[in-house]
């Protein structure tokens, strides 16, 4: 398994997300360890931790999904982030194949008075997972949202 992260805190913004275009395949525990350390820091750049919520999502091994998706709803719960980072936080939990918790936090958002591209990626989550009974409930109580609602029905027909 490739080392992707070698130096890494030793580089600047710009050499790490260089370093995160290179990645193209599962990481090992202690690299995933550093990404999130990372991504969690609100003093790094917002790109670049937008950029590892992206490789965490897309490049996780199924035994570290449940760390990196725990990772995830600490933080939220604990930080207000920047709407971008949350969109790549939400899009990261997709990517992992979401949960009920997942669900719940998603249904959570698209429900409450948050920017709305926050909520479009909160229900792109729900739409994408409504196979899930929990999602497929969310996507009910969604159908006579202004935004949304349209889409809710739809997705539900969609099944």
């Amino acid at each position: 398994m490739p080392q992707y992260l070698q130096n890494w805190s030793e580089l600047n913004t710009d050499e790490r997300l260089q370093t995160l275009l290179r990645i193209d395949s599962s990481l090992p525990s202690e690299e995933i360890e550093q990404l999130l350390s990372t991504a969690q820091d609100t003093q790094n750049d917002d790109i670049l931790r937008i950029e590892i919520w992206k490789v965490l999502g897309l490049y996780s091994d199924e035994q570290y999904k449940s760390t990196i998706r725990k990772a995830i709803h600490a933080h939220w719960q604990h930080e207000q982030d920047e709407e971008y980072v949350q969109i790549a936080m939400l899009e990261a939990l997709s990517a992992l194949g979401a949960d009920q918790q997942d669900i719940q936090l998603a249904s959570s958002i698209s429900q409450q008075d948050e920017y709305i591209l926050v909520r479009s990626a909160a229900f792109a989550l729900l739409r994408h997972h409504r196979h899930i009974p929990h999602a497929k409930q969310a996507l009910e109580q969604l159908q006579n949202d202004p935004d949304f609602g349209q889409s809710a029905t739809q997705a539900l027909q969609e099944q």
